[in-house]
């Protein structure tokens, strides 16, 4: 299955002002400390969200889970790769992720049962 999301970065940017707990439950610490060493956090979250709202819609028809359970996590190449909290499956899935200065997308591959 296939799954995408594009977000504008202005949205998420607003939303981590306007409500920082909310935006701090929806990203994993990993997530954070990865988009703090960036020059631009907030795109580098909405780039995450993506990713993560990409995994949901081309995996969860094979199981119960949430966005929230998504984590994407980047290699020493600086590659995404997505885990998922409560799962053994989720290696079998690609992420990509792309940003301009306004818009963050990302693309997802799951495998199919």
């Amino acid at each position: 299955m296939i799954g995408t999301d594009i977000e504008e970065i202005r949205r998420i940017e607003r939303i981590g002002r306007d409500k920082p707990n909310l935006l701090r439950r929806l990203f994993f610490p990993e997530e954070w400390a990865h988009a703090l060493t960036k020059p631009n956090p907030w795109q580098t979250l909405t780039g995450i969200w993506c990713a993560k709202e990409a995994v949901w819609k081309a995996c969860s028809n094979r199981a119960k889970f949430g966005v929230r359970d998504v984590c994407i996590r980047h290699r020493p190449s600086g590659r995404p790769e997505v885990w998922i909290a409560g799962l053994d499956w989720s290696e079998g899935i690609e992420v990509s992720i792309s940003h301009t200065a306004k818009y963050a997308v990302a693309v997802a591959l799951g495998l199919t049962a």
